[in-house]
């Protein structure tokens, strides 16, 4: 296999993220969240091969694994296991032919039920109200899981260095930051750091989604205001109803996940508008010919927002994805095909890059300094006669990556 300096890359990175006319853009998927480690307490000090950190918001599988459980306990001892055997059922249906299904697919799937369901029809045997139930109870598992107590947050989020990088380099145009997740970690590092940002929604008591402020390009803050995305709904929005019309809110975060959507089909108007606005987005910044498109923490399983970066790489040339994956990537999954397909797209993995449509493992080209990038490229060997250049880059695991944007506006 042929080989790639990983300085090459990390420099290449320092330059496009330096440059004051940059047009830059972040997708952060469910990984960007798990990222963030918090000590176990009751680890003994002397235990040998436990875990002394958990993930502060449990990843797409720990999170799957929860909702499962909390709808098997909708089964009461004793009795038929009604809710098991649908949850089992539904899973199957959707599971896809490259990877596990997660909950949101399961959930995805249980809405488009609850659309199609007649009064007094069963689907996976459960009618209406039991369906109804099972989401409701998901709903409300995801929303408890990712809206961790504040006193449980470390010291500091990853999601700072982000900001920090944003609010310290100079800029013409402003970040956007698109991100499936649900909970509110981005928001918190926002405020901490005090970098202005806009989300789409407008007002001062009740702020309320306005679909009008995305489409009209006059109707959003300037540069200096970094623009927050968020595809699939947030656990501090809600629907509420003004003079007969529903519409969107944001608040404080809730338990009950009203406003999580992790797919499109069949909600009302007004829960529609989010979505279609922020996907429309989306498109636009793979529009423009200078994008690069920073993705970090996702698997690439939505198919909704992989058809528009896709679309997007095919339609022109000159946008660019960087695709920052924490597991290497096999050379038949989604990914590895559609980066041996577009000459714009860089799927940078632990072990191997894909670049210019081929697949190369990571080596320095010779060992002058081989802890300049310490933070970033692990070396296998430094010394001794197995000293290749060979290594691991971290820049999948978003923790790692904030810490390279901290490098360059001179904070470690």
């Amino acid at each position: 296999m042929a080989t790639y300096d990983p300085r090459m890359l990390l420099e290449g990175l320092r330059s496009h993220l330096t440059q004051p006319e940059a047009n830059v853009a972040f997708l952060l998927g469910a990984g960007a969240s798990s990222s963030v480690r918090v000590e176990i307490q009751d680890v003994e000090i002397d235990a040998k091969d436990k875990p002394t950190t958990r993930p502060l918001i449990p990843n797409v599988g720990e999170l799957t694994a929860i909702c499962m459980k909390e709808v098997r306990r909708l089964d009461p001892e004793g009795e038929p296991q009604r809710f098991s055997k649908a949850l089992e059922e539904f899973e199957l249906e959707v599971r896809p032919a490259n990877r596990p299904s997660n909950i949101e697919d399961i959930l995805s799937c249980i809405r488009r039920k609850v659309e199609a369901i007649g009064g007094h029809d069963t689907l996976g045997g459960l009618g209406l109200a039991e369906l109804k139930k099972m989401d409701e109870v998901i709903r409300s598992t995801i929303a408890q899981q990712v809206n961790p107590d504040s006193s449980d947050f470390p010291p500091k989020l990853p999601h700072e260095d982000l900001v920090r990088w944003i609010s310290r380099m100079p800029r013409r145009n402003a970040v956007e930051i698109f991100t499936t997740n649900y909970d509110v970690l981005i928001e918190t590092a926002l405020e901490a750091e005090r970098v202005a940002s806009f989300d789409g929604f407008v007002g001062c008591n009740r702020p309320y989604f306005s679909h009008e402020s995305l489409t009209r390009p006059e109707s959003m803050p300037g540069a200096m205001w970094t623009r927050l995305w968020k595809i699939h709904g947030s656990i501090n929005w809600k629907t509420e109803t003004v003079r007969g019309r529903p519409r969107i809110i944001r608040g404080s975060p809730t338990t009950d996940g009203e406003m999580i959507l992790p797919s499109h089909h069949k909600y009302d108007e007004s829960r529609k508008q989010p979505y279609i606005a922020f996907m429309d987005r989306l498109a636009k910044v793979l529009d423009r010919d200078d994008a690069i498109l920073i993705v970090c923490g996702s698997s690439f399983s939505d198919e909704h927002i992989n058809t528009i970066i896709f679309d997007g790489l095919e339609a022109k040339r000159r946008p660019h994805v960087v695709a920052l994956q924490y597991d290497d990537v096999e050379d038949d999954s989604i990914l590895g095909m559609r980066a041996k397909r577009h000459l714009n797209l860089m799927v940078v993995c632990p072990t191997c890059v894909y670049l210019g449509g081929r697949r190369m493992s990571w080596k320095l080209s010779e060992l002058r300094d081989p802890d300049q990038y310490q933070n970033e490229f692990i070396v296998s060997a430094k010394d001794g006669e197995n000293a290749d250049g060979t290594g691991r880059l971290l820049l999948g695991d978003f923790a790692a990556f904030t810490k390279f944007l901290a490098t360059l506006v001179g904070r470690q």
